[in-house]
């Protein structure tokens, strides 16, 4: 039973080894300088930024080269990534430890594979399988949640949207208010809720959200927390 294991999954990965060689490489076309745009010349891939400055690709392959692309259906729109039989690109640069097989573009700048996640070129959280995305700046896996690159709270499973006002969205965790990846602390974090009109209640106070920050009725503003930007990793 073992050894038919085996033989199955050695077949499985040459054929999508085979899939992927076969597939024909993205053609090259006309730079624009309206966009940034990959070009495949004399074998060698190029990336062209909208400045019209253009550098090759070193380690690209260009027989397996292709831009990726988003949307559905017949409306198609290609993005900054790319990838070959070997490596994932983000604007003319490859992402360390992507894999091109299971590559997926979660947004403009947002992709993950079957094990990351990757913010442009950058490892961000190593829970690609929970790892989903709240807003277009603001996501979370299963331990942390992300404003961009950053870390912003490390009890996701604590995380929770409590409202929204005109264009503002807020989210607590169970220490901290968050607004647009700032996070401010309040008298009793439990029992704060948003009441509407940008007007928000806990068991102590009344806060009022001006745009900047919180004012409590106490006529004190809420600082946000200290340290609030944590690095990913390291």
């Amino acid at each position: 039973m073992l050894v038919l294991l085996l033989i199955t999954a050695v077949f499985l990965t040459i054929v999508v080894t085979s899939l992927f060689l076969l597939r024909p490489a993205t053609p090259s076309s006309a730079p624009s300088l309206s966009f940034d745009i990959y070009e495949i010349e004399n074998k060698l891939v190029y990336y062209t930024e909208k400045d019209g400055r253009k550098s090759v690709i070193p380690d690209a392959n260009a027989r397996t080269f292709q831009v990726l692309t988003t949307g559905s259906g017949t409306r198609h729109t290609h993005s900054l990534y790319a990838r070959d039989f070997e490596n994932v690109y983000f604007r003319g640069k490859s992402i360390p430890g992507a894999n091109p097989v299971y590559f997926q573009i979660l947004g403009t700048d947002l992709g993950r594979d079957d094990r990351y996640v990757f913010k442009a070129n950058e490892l961000i959280s190593s829970d690609a399988r929970n790892f989903k995305c709240l807003d277009e700046r603001l996501s979370k896996d299963s331990h942390r949640v992300y404003f961009d690159d950053q870390v912003i709270s490390e009890a996701a499973g604590h995380f929770r949207y409590i409202g929204k006002w005109q264009k503002t969205t807020f989210y607590k965790d169970h220490n901290k208010v968050f607004v647009n990846g700032k996070g401010y602390r309040v008298a009793d974090i439990d029992t704060f809720d948003y009441v509407g009109n940008g007007v928000f209640t806990d068991r102590c106070h009344v806060y009022k959200f001006n745009g900047d920050g919180f004012q409590s009725n106490s006529g004190q503003p809420v600082f946000r927390a200290m340290m609030q930007f944590q690095p990913v990793f390291g």
